[in-house]
């Protein structure tokens, strides 16, 4: 440390921007370096994971430690290596977003959107945007469309309600 200043931490954003930054410049690599690029990439997730896997397993373990790991994995870019590696499961809030993603085509057809406004289980609260606000069909496709996707998705979300603007 330099004078005992912290640095500071980078975002989740930034780091993502120099792993974009970086596969672009790979992906205009030949096919021999970009295929050697993508093996030491693969290998060095591997590892990442083994050990991460490794790491989480002892912490739950022991009761003590439990609760740093929960707030670890509260830590956006801790969670999204997680999530990368498969060790957590998605949030609840990020299987809704997953299912309105798979409706939004739907909506969009016709000149609207769905935008997730609360997570409060058993429900969630929508807001329908665009030609969809105030549509009078927006009932049927709360019912017909966002209701059959956010079920099959979270089956612990039991009540969908609209709010409006």
């Amino acid at each position: 440390m330099d004078g005992g200043l912290i640095a500071p931490q980078p975002s989740l954003a930034e780091l993502a921007g120099d792993v974009a930054r970086l596969e672009t410049e790979i992906e205009g690599w030949g096919d021999d370096k970009r295929d050697v690029a993508l093996a030491y990439r693969q290998a060095i997730d591997a590892l990442h994971a083994e050990a991460l896997r490794r790491l989480v397993r002892v912490l739950r373990a022991d009761p003590a430690t439990a609760p740093a790991l929960r707030e670890a994995a509260g830590d956006e870019v801790v969670y999204a290596v997680l999530r990368h590696h498969g060790i957590v499961k998605p949030s609840l809030s990020e299987r809704v977003e997953t299912a309105l993603d798979g409706v939004r085509p739907l909506l969009a057809g016709h000149g609207g959107d769905v935008e997730l406004v609360r997570v409060e289980p058993p429900a969630i609260s929508i807001r329908f945007l665009g030609a969809c606000d105030n549509c009078p069909a927006s009932r049927l496709t709360i019912d017909a469309a966002v209701k059959t996707a956010v079920r099959a998705a979270c089956p612990e979300i039991t009540d969908i309600i609209q709010v409006r603007a």
